[in-house]
């Protein structure tokens, strides 16, 4: 599960040049970027339960944060429809083992940003996959 992470971080780098974007648990280095996107497992669920096997719907969190400013809204805008075309209905395929569902926007949120000078959208992706237990 956790491996769709970097995935979806070089997916969303491809298209997002101007853009900082780190998985939470790979990315190394500066978070201050003024443009950041933050990729991280942020929610989970079950998909459904069965004798054999159990299906895991795990929430990818695709943060966008800027630094407040003239430009700031208008990049926020043009990356968070970059951001749902590139992973909205995204099958990332194998990974960790198993094959993974497509992606879904499942909601999004403003983040609770302290008085820190940032302004962003948290958008919350989720997917599937499945476990296979005893038989």
């Amino acid at each position: 599960m956790f491996l769709l992470e970097p995935n979806i971080v070089e997916r969303l780098r491809e298209v997002l040049p101007a853009w900082e974007v780190m998985g939470f648990s790979t990315g190394k280095g500066n978070r201050d970027a003024a443009a950041l996107v933050s990729v991280m497992f942020a929610a989970g669920a079950l998909a459904d339960v069965k004798e054999g096997a159990v299906g895991l719907s795990p929430g990818w969190s695709v943060l966008l944060s800027v630094k407040r400013g003239p430009a700031a809204a208008a990049l926020l805008d043009t990356a968070i429809g970059t951001v749902i075309e590139r992973l909205h209905n995204w099958a990332p395929g194998a990974a960790g083992g198993r094959n993974w569902g497509a992606l879904k926007l499942a909601r999004f949120t403003a983040p609770d940003f302290p008085d820190s000078g940032l302004i962003g959208i948290d958008l919350l992706f989720s997917t599937t996959g499945r476990y296979h237990g005893q038989a």
